[in-house]
C-alpha cells in the first residue's frame, strides 16, 4: 500500500478562511462583523477618546482647538497600527493612544487621554458597542423574525393541528396558536433587551474609582464624568473601581441567552414537525442543495438544527460571563482575555435571528398531513372533553371510564364516538349530552380546539401593534 505524502498546511493568509473562530469564517456576517469586530472595539475606544478630548475642553483643561485636533486624530487611527504599536507597549490601550499622539502636533499630545486610566476608556466603549449592537443590529432582525412569525399565526389561525405534550397526542389547537407561543415570548425578550441594553453604564472615576487625578485638575470631577459620558449617551456607573462592576454587562448577556434559548426550542419544535412520519411543515429545498452527501432522498432540517447548536454557544459564554463576577480590590486582570469573547454571544444571536427568520419565512406548511395526523387517533383524544361532560352529569368515575373506553377504542382501532356511544354503562349519560355535547366527542378534530383560533388572533393583534409603535 503506498503511504499518501504527509499533509503541507496551507499557509495563513489575512482573510476570513484562516480565521479559528467559525463565527469569523462559515458564519462570517459583514453586518455583524460591522458592529462587533476587533476593528469596531479600536474604533470605538478611540471615539471615547475624542469625547474625553472635549469634554477637557469644556471644563478648560485644554483649548478647544487642541480637543477638535485630537478628535481629528482618533478618525485616522486603524487597527493595524496599533497592532504593531502594541508589540513594543505590550498594553493595548497605550498602543491606541500613541498612535493617536503620532497624528498631533507635540502641544496637543500631553492632553490625549489625559487624566484617564485605561478601563476609563475600554468600559465605557465596550457598554457603547454593546447597546448599539443591540439596538441597531439585533433588535432590527428580531423584529424582522418577529413579523414573520406574525404572519404565520395570522394565516394558520384556525388551522387546526394535534397539540403535543410529551410527544404524545394531546388535544387540538392550530397551528397559527402554536407559532404565537414564540411570537409572544420573543416580543418579551426584544422588550427586555432593549432595557437592559439601556442599563449599560460607562465610568471616568480613575484608576481606583476615586477621581483621584481628576480631581487634581478639575473642580467637580463627578459632573466632568457626567458630562463626558452624556456626549456619548451614557450614564456613569452609581459606582466604579478601575472597571464598571459586569452585573449590567451578565444581565444583558442573561436576556441574549433567553432569547436564543427561545429561537432553540422554536427550531426544535419545527425540527420535530419535519419528521418523516409527522412531516408537517419542511424547510424549503433549493435547487442544487442536498441533504445527504450519500442518501440522495434526505430534505434535512438543517437550518432549524444549526439554530439549536448555535444556542449552545451563548450559554456557555453566559457561564464565562459569570465566572468574570469577581475582580480582586479595585482590579485584577483575570477576565482580560475572558471577557473579549462575550462578543460572541451577540453575533451568536444576531446570526440566529437572521438565519431563523430567512428558513421560516420559506416553511412549507403541509396542511393535509396535520389532518392526517390529527385524526390519527380516531378520536380519542376527546377523552378529556368526554370525562367531564360525564362528570358534569354525575358519573363519579368519570376519568378511569374515559380512560378505559379510549384505550380499548386505540386497540380496537375504532372511534372512541363509536366505543363510547355502544357502551350500555353510559347509556343514562349519554341520553343527557346536548347534541352540539355529542359533536364534541364526534369530531373533536374540529369542534375542541378551545380558544386557539382567537388567542392567535389576540397575540397577533397585540403584538403588531407593538412593534409599529417600538
Amino acid at each position: 500500500m503506498t503511504k499518501l505524502k504527509a499533509l503541507v498546511l496551507p499557509d495563513p493568509t489575512p482573510d476570513r478562511f484562516s480565521a479559528i473562530d467559525p463565527l469569523d469564517s462559515r458564519y462570517f456576517d459583514p453586518e455583524i462583523s460591522r458592529y462587533l469586530s476587533e476593528r469596531s472595539r479600536i474604533a470605538y475606544q478611540a471615539h471615547v477618546e475624542a469625547a474625553l478630548a472635549n469634554t477637557l475642553a469644556d471644563f478648560g483643561v485644554c483649548g478647544p482647538t487642541i480637543a477638535k485636533k485630537i478628535e481629528a486624530a482618533t478618525k485616522k487611527v486603524t487597527i493595524e497600527a496599533v497592532y504593531i504599536e502594541e508589540r513594543i507597549t505590550k498594553h493595548d490601550v497605550k498602543a491606541l493612544v500613541n498612535c493617536i499622539k503620532r497624528h498631533l502636533p507635540k502641544d496637543a499630545q500631553p492632553y490625549v487621554h489625559f487624566g484617564a486610566t485605561s478601563y476609563d476608556i475600554v468600559s465605557t466603549a465596550t457598554s457603547l458597542q454593546m447597546r448599539t449592537a443591540v439596538r441597531e443590529l439585533l433588535v432590527p432582525r428580531l423584529q424582522k423574525l418577529i413579523y414573520t412569525l406574525l404572519k404565520l399565526t395570522k394565516t394558520y389561525a384556525g388551522t387546526e393541528q394535534i397539540g403535543r405534550t410529551h410527544g404524545q397526542h394531546a388535544v387540538p389547537i392550530t397551528f397559527g396558536f402554536a407559532v404565537a407561543e414564540y411570537v409572544s415570548r420573543l416580543g418579551e425578550n426584544l422588550l427586555a433587551l432593549k432595557d437592559l441594553s439601556g442599563a449599560l453604564r460607562g465610568k471616568f472615576s480613575g484608576a481606583v474609582g476615586a477621581y483621584n487625578a481628576l480631581n487634581v485638575f478639575v473642580d467637580d470631577p463627578i459632573k466632568f464624568e457626567k458630562a463626558l459620558l452624556g456626549r456619548l449617551g451614557l450614564q456613569p456607573a452609581p459606582y466604579s473601581t478601575q472597571i464598571v462592576p459586569p452585573e449590567n454587562v451578565i444581565r444583558l448577556m442573561d436576556e441574549l441567552t433567553l432569547t436564543a434559548g427561545v429561537m432553540a426550542n422554536f427550531s426544535h419544535d419545527m425540527r420535530h414537525l419535519q419528521r418523516s412520519e409527522i412531516a408537517e411543515v419542511r424547510e424549503r429545498f433549493e435547487e442544487g442543495q442536498a441533504g445527504s452527501s450519500t442518501m440522495a432522498h434526505k430534505r434535512n432540517p438543517w437550518n432549524f438544527e444549526n439554530i439549536i447548536s448555535m444556542s449552545k454557544q451563548v450559554t456557555a459564554q453566559l457561564v464565562n460571563a459569570n465566572l468574570n463576577i469577581s475582580s480582586e480590590h479595585q482590579r485584577d486582570l483575570t477576565d482580560s482575555a475572558s471577557s473579549r469573547f462575550y462578543a460572541i454571544t451577540f453575533a451568536s444571536v444576531a446570526s440566529m435571528a437572521e438565519r431563523l427568520n430567512r428558513v421560516t419565512a420559506k416553511l412549507e406548511v403541509d396542511q393535509e398531513n396535520m389532518q392526517r395526523n390529527l385524526h390519527l387517533t380516531r378520536g380519542a383524544i376527546a377523552a378529556e372533553p368526554l370525562y367531564l361532560l360525564l362528570e358534569k352529569y354525575g358519573h363519579t368515575t368519570a376519568h378511569e371510564k374515559a380512560k378505559e373506553l379510549s384505550h380499548d377504542a386505540l386497540a380496537k382501532e375504532l372511534s372512541l364516538y363509536e366505543i363510547a356511544q355502544k357502551d350500555k354503562g353510559l347509556a343514562s349519560y349519554w341520553k343527557k349530552f346536548t347534541d352540539q355535547e355529542r359533536l364534541l366527542i364526534k369530531n373533536p378534530e374540529a369542534n375542541y380546539t378551545g380558544l386557539s383560533a382567537k388567542k392567535a388572533l389576540s397575540i397577533y393583534g397585540y403584538w403588531y401593534k407593538k412593534l409599529q409603535r417600538f
